[in-house]
């Protein structure tokens, strides 16, 4: 069988895959992105150690084995496989802080498993209490969310001062901004209540491989708000819009899923280019586009670095995986050591 690259016009290639459940408890979604312009021997050299395996060569296989390889084929491999972006997306964290607020209303520290119980029993009302804290710890993953976090920045960056409704005395001043107020995305965009959770946290790690670059654009500049405010705003813009409109492929799987984050991010992209002469008159096509991974080397080559991301990720944690992959974003945010450090104490005193 021949296999290509996939979209030709796309600049990156992800694939999702999720720790073991058992380790980890709550689902957590972790993507990872192999960008076009990025050499793929370690792949290459991963596929002749497999003359066994017929067929697309797939995650677990690779992960399951990986670790047996003598050391010095395993640096090789990581020389090039540490370049591959990975995104994470872990709702323990979410879900503990909503959980703090039920002990806290109830002065009881067992107060959600007594509520977990109450619903197993068929109580009404604790099912009714259950779904909207599964609303809240999903939109407190989305508010984390990197797609929400650029359209927030944008936003600052349209109005620097707070100024969108100056005072009269000083309003000849000023130019006035419409603020937009409308949210991105919400729990209503997901139709299945009981996956809401799972949703929600599938399609945050999704909007981390589609944004990333933009938020990039936006916070990489020295004294941030201080020239936004005086100075490159618009500019700053500009150089977001632009991050939005390269295509990036995903593995075809959740349709439903691409075609929600395509249409956020050319909502996010007209707002960014609103007031912009050139990118304003840009008509934006689909940039979310869905490959076939046994059509697309670069997939599969997602599909084995994410395998072993979660394998690490369910042994070691967060730094496991940051001492691997040289980019590692975390619910929303690029994370350094430290950052991973915290969290990890952060999720062990919830064990």
């Amino acid at each position: 069988m021949i296999i290509f690259t996939g979209n030709s016009d796309a600049v990156s290639f992800t694939d999702e895959g999720s720790p073991d459940t058992r380790i980890t408890g709550d689902k957590v979604s972790i993507e990872g992105q192999v960008n076009r312009n990025l050499s793929l021997d370690w792949y290459y050299r991963i596929i002749q150690l497999f003359p066994d395996v017929q067929g697309e060569l797939k995650s677990k296989e690779v992960a399951d084995r990986f670790n047996n390889l003598p050391n010095e084929i395993r640096t090789v491999i990581w020389t090039g496989m540490r370049r591959v972006k990975i995104h994470i997306v872990d709702p323990r964290s979410h879900q503990h802080r909503i959980n703090n607020i039920v002990r806290q209303v109830w002065k009881d520290d067992h107060a959600p498993q007594l509520l977990a119980q109450l619903e197993k029993e068929g109580n009404p009302h604790a099912k009714q209490m259950l779904s909207f804290l599964r609303d809240m710890v999903a939109d407190s993953i989305l508010q984390d969310s990197t797609a929400i976090r650029v359209q927030s920045l944008g936003r600052a960056f349209l109005d620097p001062f707070g100024l969108s409704e100056p005072p009269e005395s000083l309003g000849s001043l000023f130019v006035r901004f419409p603020k937009p107020s409308q949210p991105l995305v919400s729990t209503q965009d997901f139709r299945k209540p009981k996956r809401l959770i799972q949703d929600v946290t599938s399609w945050s790690a999704k909007s981390a491989v589609a944004f990333h670059s933009a938020l990039e654009a936006g916070t990489s500049t020295h004294d941030l708000f201080d020239r936004a405010r005086f100075v490159d705003g618009d500019v700053l813009r500009r150089k977001m819009a632009a991050q939005l409109l390269p295509v990036h492929a995903f593995d075809d799987g959740n349709q439903k899923h691409l075609n929600l984050l395509d249409e956020k991010r050319s909502q996010v992209f007209r707002e960014l280019a609103a007031h912009d002469h050139v990118y304003g008159l840009i008509v934006k096509r689909p940039s979310i586009v869905p490959v076939e991974s046994r059509e697309s080397f670069y997939v599969q080559a997602a599909d084995i670095a994410v395998g072993i991301a979660c394998q690490i990720y369910a042994r070691e944690g967060l730094i496991g995986v940051l001492d691997r992959f040289e980019y590692v974003t975390y619910n929303g945010a690029r994370v350094s050591r430290s950052d991973a450090e915290e969290e990890m104490r952060r999720l062990q005193s919830l064990d």
